[in-house]
């Protein structure tokens, strides 16, 4: 049997803002809410920007009523970027820095909606709690 992470969950938007990828965020944050092994639920300002500006909104704190409504919400509620970041092999310093902050504060693993134009920047979705504490 494979061990569970547990942790706190961060979340974002990346791409075009539709209704479609805030449907997509409310089923992550409502999953998320709802699991015992996550611990505090983020939601990312602007996608992976917010991840590297540390800039993140604590979804367990916003009233459930409201988060419901983003199943029917045109654009990204929590804004959106098509920031297109380096080949690590080239330049790590953006991965280093979602490794910071998502070390930080207890991250059991990184998720994303993200649309085909940005889904490069995925490679970081999904990263095991072992990778983001193994440096400190």
């Amino acid at each position: 049997m494979s061990e569970k992470l547990i942790g706190s969950c961060i979340f974002g938007q990346s791409g075009g803002p539709t209704s479609v990828i805030n449907a997509s965020a409310y089923g992550v944050i409502r999953a998320a809410l709802d699991a015992p092994e996550i611990t505090k639920v983020y939601g990312a300002a602007h996608g992976i920007q917010g991840v590297l500006n540390d800039q993140l909104y604590v979804m367990d704190e916003e009233d459930p009523e409201e988060l419901r409504l983003l199943l029917h919400t045109p654009s990204s509620e929590l804004g959106s970027c098509r920031y297109k970041m380096a080949d690590p092999e080239k330049d790590d310093k953006d991965y280093k820095r979602i490794l910071e902050t998502i070390g930080r504060r207890g991250f059991a693993g990184l998720g994303a909606v993200v649309l085909k134009d940005v889904a490069d920047d995925a490679v970081v979705a999904g990263v095991p709690a072992k990778e983001i504490n193994k440096n400190k």
